[in-house]
């Protein structure tokens, strides 16, 4: 070390003089910590040169080529003396002729290398190996950071803090890790850093974290739900679609009923699992509101103000119009007179009483309100006044009647307002209008109003920083992320301005100057959500006040412009008629469309549809579950059958007449405009149609539609959907809720490859009338568990019935005639409860009534007659000691029920048995008979034998006349007979019954078609003998209690679909059918075995391993299952197929049973333990799955 400290003393020749506040040249190598030449020349001539100037005037350059100089040196010294070691090699002694030969120049012979002082081959401290590279790499970027002192530039430490604390070993030097993983250890540790400095973020985790932020606009995020987005991708079934698929029961009751698609949670949660959306996400969409539509300042009450011009809810019809202000609201709002509904009595004004608060103090005070024209030329009327559609829009003014002033600021009030439509009888609500009010000349923006803009935008509103800043377009953009293109389609302007069809006028009041073809703005397509209830207004720069009076040229474009303003020498864009409400809906919107990936115009199309389908129960146009199930349902579909946005939309509204762009044109247009087929396009006029007197321009009306919708002309096509809409929606117009009706019901038709009969008769038969109205109109019901399955249940629902249909070769029309019920049903009847009609009966084919005829005949001559019993030549009196009786033996069959007056064996209306003894029975019947006789015990025996065997031909005669009958009109094998017609609620004794009667009976006619239609599914399922008296003789065991009331035809549609799996899984599999059958026996033990708790347990374990084996699957996979159900085992041929469709989606899914119910179970309310497990059980089974891809 003193050599080198000598040798930096000479790099250079010291100064005579230093300088103040300077060094020589020894020193500064000292405070640089420099103690030897190699320190030196480890930097580049550059940077020494740079760090020596901050300490020493010596000449850097002869410094830097002198080390170097020296370094050489050493290093050539150090490599001469280390070539060895001055060991003698230890040579081994040679033998032979290697031995007569001197040893020649070897590379260790002449050089004698210690190689124990060099690195193998392939080590970590090699000079080429990864390690080496690492570090130089490094110390180059370290080299490279000191050549500036920019304090804006990122280094090492802050790029990569992790390398210098890295432990190099074996595994951290040759085990690869993805580049993704190390981004996120870096970032991951810079979070952590963050959060342990904020003491309410310190104990939780950074995924936590990360769910509850909502800025900037990519969070929240769940990383447990992003697992399963994406273990679940390409064609495994996704989050929701599993609770359908593994759903305990399916639509197959026949009522209309919302248990599809429920396990764990309803069904409509397994919709709004389908939106793709995790809880956070749809956490902030639903958020309630923070902000009113309007605010009112002391100065707008004084002077009087009157709403602006709102785009109403119904753009293509011409609505009356009142306000109504319902009572029970806070803040002590009360009328005079009430306004809770509309009326036609006089009145100037409706006087609202209210009291203004701040904290819990309060300050009484009361408005004037009257409905009158935007110029107020009218006299005033009462709000709730309810005025007939006129060229002048009917708007409400405020004035204020008692203001007074407080002592302090910052009171407000609020209450809601109401639009309504109809009648004075029947009125409709159509949109609602919150208002705030102030009783200081500014409002001020609470607290819980500034939270919303830092935790959604990111913006701290202060004085300095007013919410005007942030309609700025570039403030807008840098928060939100948008590029000027994406606000464009935003808010529908500029180059994706808004278009009506000019075949589907504008029909609402508008000013004369503007064109009705052409007056459209974004509030009616494109940017209906974020206009929408109240118009926007410019926003101050300290209070969002809206402006007291409207421009007449602006009267009707009440929606978010952008505008070009200029500031100085430049120009900058901004946007216009802003709100807080409608910052509000921006930010919603934004956030769902990255979401959601779906452009803004088609995604504000199909939410706005969905909201406008709830009715009453959305007035205020707000996101809730509906629009999210309605999103959910979408993506399902679209992922199926390519849905569009705007088709799925018009299924729930109106068929839009609308575009934004230029390329683009009206749905409404392509599909009945799309190609000129007539002389002129289809054009919504409003005139009738009547279909009782087709005139050329009804004729000419109609085939456009069916040109349009793909349909015939019809009774069985567009005339069968056109008397659903006349019944469900109203009369037929030339209008849009009539085409959108019978567009409605042809496209879904179209979506599962069916016709609008087969569509029609499918739904009667799952709910009904109900589901037909759905169909017809396409309304929502409220988000309630108890609410009646609405178009996107029933939607679901035909989806799950056509794909099974599909998947057991079924047609509609076959399900329909094996149920026996009519398809389709006539639309002007009125159905019942079930909504399901069992079909008329046809007349019979003269083939089947002759035949009939003929088991007539048949039967009179199979009948047991007197003289045939006495034909056996029985003892005719008793050999009692006592008294000689004589004996009837006719008569004493019939008084012990072994036969009937008319000749029928009794035998055959006995209940039915797995297997028919009749010998059995009937011996044990006359056994019964002849033991009151006194008769001798061998004669008793031997009159026994002959009654026997005469009972048994009179059975076998007579049994054999229905077994001849289906077997040769039904093709039904003759031992499955008497198991069928027991399964048809009849015995061969009832049919036989009614064949002795004359003329031909209906009731034998019933019985017949009834039998048949059964005979033929037994049939057609290839079901056996052992299996149809299996389940008939123990109907729980087929549908279980799940299925056993809502049906009303017979079969029933369950009887059907489960008797059709059962079948399935029994020809799909190796067993035999008794080790199938004999599942059902062991899974319902006898009472006694179930006796406590150690013998239920033993009877699930049985039972599952049973089923295990018939399935093969694992016995933990099914017992995982079983464990859910009641009886801890599947004791049904439903819950056996509720158990294979589970394993199904297990299959497709690749999850484990457990993790399979751990996913149905998700909720809103789940928290994040809970999607992490389903989350880590998700990526679990696709690890495991992707060598299996690999490989294949």
């Amino acid at each position: 070390m003193a050599d080198n400290n000598s040798l930096l003393q000479r790099l250079v020749k010291p100064h005579v003089s230093v300088q103040k506040d300077r060094s020589d040249f020894p020193t500064a190598m000292q405070q640089m910590g420099f103690t030897s030449v190699f320190d030196i020349v480890r930097l580049s001539k550059a940077a020494f040169a740079r760090q020596l100037a901050l300490h020493s005037d010596a000449n850097a350059d002869v410094a830097y080529d002198n080390a170097m100089k020296y370094a050489a040196l050493i290093s050539r010294l150090y490599r001469e003396y280390q070539t060895s070691s001055g060991a003698l090699q230890q040579l081994a002694q040679r033998s032979g002729v290697s031995s007569l030969v001197s040893l020649g120049a070897t590379y260790q012979r002449m050089f004698n290398e210690n190689w124990d002082e060099f690195t193998k081959v392939g080590a970590i401290a090699a000079n080429d190996s990864p390690v080496a590279y690492l570090t130089e790499l490094r110390r180059f970027s370290l080299q490279l950071e000191a050549t500036s002192e920019d304090p804006k530039r990122l280094l090492m430490d802050q790029r990569r803090p992790d390398l210098k604390d890295l432990l190099i070993s074996q595994e951290s030097t040759f085990t690869p890790r993805p580049m993704l993983e190390i981004v996120t250890q870096v970032l991951e540790s810079h979070l952590r850093t963050y959060l342990d400095g904020n003491l309410p973020d310190k104990s939780k985790s950074t995924y936590q974290v990360l769910a509850e932020r909502s800025y900037p606009f990519e969070l929240p995020y769940n990383f447990y739900h992003h697992q399963c987005q994406l273990g679940l991708a390409d064609n495994k079934p996704r989050l929701g679609e599993l609770n359908y698929r593994a759903s305990l029961l399916l639509p197959i009751k026949q009522v209309a009923i919302n248990d599809y698609g429920q396990l764990q949670q309803p069904a409509l949660q397994a919709q709004r699992l389908l939106c793709g959306l995790s809880p956070q996400q749809q956490q902030l969409l639903l958020a309630p509101p923070v902000f009113s539509h309007f605010y009112l300042t002391r100065s707008n009450l004084i002077k009087g103000w009157q709403n602006p011009l709102t785009a109403y809810l119904r753009p293509h019809t011409t609505p009356s119009r009142c306000y109504l202000l319902l009572s029970g609201q806070p803040d002590d709002v009360v009328a005079t007179p009430l306004a809770d509904a509309p009326t036609n009595q006089g009145g100037s004004k409706t006087v609202v009483s209210l009291t203004f608060r701040k904290d819990d103090k309060t300050v009484p005070a009361s408005i004037d309100l009257s409905s009158n024209v935007p110029d107020l030329t009218g006299t005033g009327w009462l709000i709730n006044r309810l005025h007939a559609a006129i060229d002048k829009p009917i708007v409400v003014h405020f004035q204020a009647a008692t203001l007074p002033t407080p002592t302090e600021q910052e009171y407000t009030a609020r209450f809601d307002l109401i639009t309504a439509t109809g009648t004075v009888e029947q009125p409709v609500r159509l949109a609602r209008q919150r208002f705030a009010f102030t009783l200081d000349d500014q409002y001020r923006l609470t607290t819980t109003e500034k939270n919303f803009f830092k935790g959604a935008y990111g913006v701290e509103v202060t004085s300095d920083a007013p919410v005007q800043q942030l309609t700025l377009l570039t403030d807008f953009m840098q928060h939100t992320g948008l590029t000027a293109e994406q606000v464009e389609q935003l808010v529908a302007r500029r180059s994706f301005a808004v278009r009506l069809s000019p075949n589907c006028p504008y029909l609402q009041p508008t000013p004369n100057r503007i064109d009705l073809l052409t007056g459209s703005f974004p509030n009616h397509y494109g940017a209906c959500y974020v206009n929408g209830i109240g118009p926007g207004a410019e926003l101050s720069d300290n209070a969002p006040e809206p402006a007291p009076e409207t421009d007449l040229s602006d009267e009707s474009d009440h929606a978010i412009g952008l505008e070009r303003i200029a500031s100085g020498d430049n120009t900058q864009w901004r946007l216009t008629k802003t709100s807080l409400d409608r910052l509000d809906r921006l930010q919603r919107m934004i956030r769902l469309q990255r979401w959601s990936g779906i452009p803004f115009a088609r995604l504000d199309t199909l939410i706005c549809s969905a909201m406008r389908a709830e009715g009453e129960s959305n007035l205020g146009m707000e996101l809730n579950a509906n629009t999210l199930r309605a999103l959910g349902v979408y993506r399902y579909l679209n992922q199926r059958y390519s849905i569009e946005p705007e088709e799925f939309a018009a299924l729930l509204h109106d068929l839009s007449p609308y575009a934004s762009g230029k390329d683009e044109v009206p749905l409404f247009d392509q599909v009945f405009n799309h190609v000129q087929l007539f002389d002129t396009p289809l054009i919504l006029d409003q005139t009738p149609i009547d279909l009782t007197t087709l005139d050329a321009a009804t004729q000419k009306t109609l085939l456009q539609l069916c040109a349009g919708l793909g349909v015939q002309p019809t009774e069985d096509s567009l005339l069968l959907i056109a008397r659903q809409t006349e019944k469900h929606v109203g009369a037929l117009k030339r209008d849009l809720p009539t085409v959108s009706s019978l567009y409605r019901q042809a496209r879904i038709a179209r979506l599962f490859g069916h016709s609008v009969e087969e569509l029609l008769a499918l739904a009667g038969l799952l709910g009904g009338s109900s589901y037909k109205t759905a169909l017809a109109s396409g309304r929502l019901s409220a988000t309630t568990a108890e609410a009646n399955p609405d178009i996107l249940d029933v939607l679901m629902q035909l989806d799950w019935a056509f794909a099974w249909l599909k998947d057991s070769q079924q047609t509609v029309t076959q399900v329909l005639q094996r149920l026996g019920i009519d398809a389709p049903p006539n639309p002007e009847e009125q159905e019942n409860d079930q909504q399901i009609r069992l079909a008329e009966q046809a007349p019979l084919p003269d083939e089947l009534r002759a035949r009939l005829t003929t088991l007539q005949s048949d039967t009179r001559r199979s009948l047991a007659t007197e003289a045939q019993v006495n034909a056996l030549g029985l003892p005719l009196q008793e050999d009692g000691k006592r008294k000689r009786g004589e004996i009837n033996w006719f008569q004493l069959l019939i008084e012990h029920h072994l036969i009937t007056a008319d000749g029928l064996l009794s035998g055959l209306d006995r209940t039915l048995t797995l297997t028919d003894e009749p010998v059995a029975w009937l011996q044990a019947d006359v056994a019964q008979a002849l033991k009151g006789l006194g008769l001798a015990q061998p004669v008793k025996d031997a009159c026994a034998d002959r009654l026997v065997k005469f009972l048994l031909d009179v059975h076998d005669r007579q049994a054999q006349l229905l077994e001849g009958l289906f077997q040769e009109t039904a093709k039904l094998a003759p031992d499955c007979c008497r198991a069928v017609i027991h399964w048809a609620w009849a015995t061969p004794y009832s049919i036989l019954q009614q064949a002795l009667k004359t003329p031909l009976p209906q009731a034998l006619i019933e019985d017949y078609q009834r039998v048949a239609r059964h005979a033929e599914i037994a049939r057609e399922l290839r079901l056996s003998n052992s299996a149809l008296r299996l389940f008939a003789i123990n109907p729980t065991w087929l549908g279980g209690a799940a299925y056993e009331e809502g049906s009303n035809s017979m079969p029933s549609l369950s009887d059907l679909y489960l008797l059709e799996r059962f079948s399935h899984w029994f020809h799909s599999q190796s067993q035999s059918e008794d080790h199938v059958l004999s599942y059902f026996s062991c899974a319902n033990p006898a009472k006694a075995q179930l006796k406590n708790k150690a013998l239920r347990q033993l009877a699930s374990e049985t039972a599952d391993a049973a089923l295990a084996r018939l399935l093969n699957w694992p016995q933990a996979q099914v017992a995982e299952l079983t464990s859910s159900l009641p009886d801890k085992r599947a004791t049904s041929m439903a819950q056996v197929d509720w158990v294979r469709r589970c394993q199904a989606a297990c299959q497709a899914s690749g999850l484990a049973a457990k993790t399979l119910l751990q996913a149905t179970a998700l909720g809103e309310q789940s928290d994040l333990l809970a999607w992490k497990a389903v989350g880590e059980g998700v990526m679990a089974a696709h690890s495991n799955a992707a060598p299996s891809r690999d490989n294949g």
